[in-house]
C-alpha cells in the first residue's frame, strides 16, 4: 500500500471516534423521547458536591434536537482534526477538554444546570488555536487560522447574551483548551521532514549525465531515456534503435517502410551489463 493511501485512510479513520461519540448522543436522545424522561438533572451544577456528575454527564444532554445538532458536527470534525494532526497526544487533549471545561464550568457557572456539548466543542476550538499561537510554525498557523474561519461566531457565544445559554461553559472550555494546548503543545505532532533521496551511484550518474546530454542534431532538442542500471551480474546484450523524425521532433519506434529515410536520423545503441555504449549513426551526435 502506497505512503498516500496509508494517509488517506489514517484521515478517513481520525473521525470515526468523533462520529461514534455522537451517534451516542443522539441514541441518548432518542431514548429520552421514548422514555418520555429528562436527564437534565445530569448536568453540572456549580459549587455543588452532586452537581460534579455533571463534568462526565453533561455532554451527553442536550436541551433538545436544535442543541444537539447544533453541536454534532463540530465534534465530528474538530475532534477529528486533533487526532489526525495530533494522534501522540489526542487522547490527552480530547479527555482534558472534555473533563476541563466541566470543571470550568462548575468553578463560573451561575447556580442553574448546564447541559450540552458546547463546552467541548469551545475547548477544541481553543486547543487548535491557540496552539497555532504557541508553536507559530506554518502548519499550526494555517490550522489556527482555518479554525478563526469558521468558528468565528463562537466568540459571540463567550458573552452573556441569553440567559438559557451557558456562556460560562463556553468560556470555561476556550480556558480547558488553551491550558491543553499549553501542557500538551510540546508533544504535538510536527511536520514530518522529506527524505532526500539516496545519492546515485557513479554508474548511475554517468549513464544520466549520457542521457541528458544527448542530441540528435543542432537545435533539436534533448532526447530524456528512462533506464535502469543492469546488475553487475548480468552478462545478456541488447541492442536498440531509435528513430527521429525531422518533422515532427519525436522519437518514433523503428519501423521500416512508415517513415521516409529523408525525415528520421537514427540511433543503434548497445548496453551491456548496466552500460551504455553508442555510436553515430544518421547524424547523431553525443556531447
Amino acid at each position: 500500500m502506497s505512503q498516500l493511501q496509508e494517509e488517506s485512510d489514517r484521515f478517513a479513520y481520525s473521525f470515526l471516534p468523533g462520529t461514534l461519540f455522537v451517534a451516542l448522543l443522539w441514541l441518548v436522545k432518542l431514548m429520552e423521547f421514548l422514555t418520555g424522561s429528562e436527564l437534565v438533572w445530569l448536568g453540572v451544577l456549580p459549587r455543588k458536591f452532586f452537581g460534579l456528575i455533571g463534568v462526565f454527564m453533561s455532554p451527553l444532554i442536550h436541551s433538545g434536537v436544535p442543541h444537539l445538532l447544533s453541536n454534532s458536527f463540530p465534534l465530528v470534525l474538530l475532534s477529528g482534526l486533533i487526532i489526525f494532526l495530533h494522534s501522540r497526544v489526542a487522547v490527552q487533549v480530547i479527555t482534558m477538554c472534555y473533563a476541563g471545561s466541566g470543571l470550568m464550568t462548575w468553578f463560573i457557572g451561575r447556580q442553574s444546570y448546564h447541559v450540552g456539548a458546547s463546552g467541548v466543542v469551545y475547548a477544541m476550538v481553543g486547543y487548535l488555536f491557540f496552539l497555532g499561537m504557541i508553536r507559530r510554525d506554518r502548519s499550526a498557523l494555517a490550522v489556527s487560522l482555518a479554525i478563526l474561519f469558521l468558528y468565528s461566531g463562537f466568540l459571540y457565544g463567550l458573552f452573556p447574551t441569553e440567559e438559557r445559554i451557558s456562556w460560562e461553559g463556553h468560556l470555561g472550555g476556550v480556558v480547558a483548551g488553551l491550558l491543553a494546548a499549553i501542557v500538551f503543545g510540546s508533544g504535538a505532532d510536527l511536520p514530518q521532514p522529506i527524505e532526500a533521496p539516496e545519492p546515485l551511484t557513479p554508474d548511475q550518474q554517468q549513464l544520466q549525465q549520457l542521457h541528458l546530454s544527448t542530441t540528435f542534431a543542432a537545435g533539436s532538442g534533448h532526447m530524456y531515456v528512462k533506464y535502469q542500471v543492469a546488475s553487475p551480474a548480468t552478462t545478456a546484450t541488447y541492442h536498440h534503435r531509435y528513430l527521429l523524425n525531422r518533422t515532427s521532433g519525436m522519437v518514433e519506434a523503428a519501423t521500416p517502410g512508415v517513415i521516409p529515410a529523408s525525415n528520421v536520423q537514427t540511433r543503434n545503441q548497445k548496453t551491456y551489463a548496466g552500460k551504455t555504449n553508442a555510436r553515430q549513426a544518421g547524424g547523431y551526435k553525443a556531447k
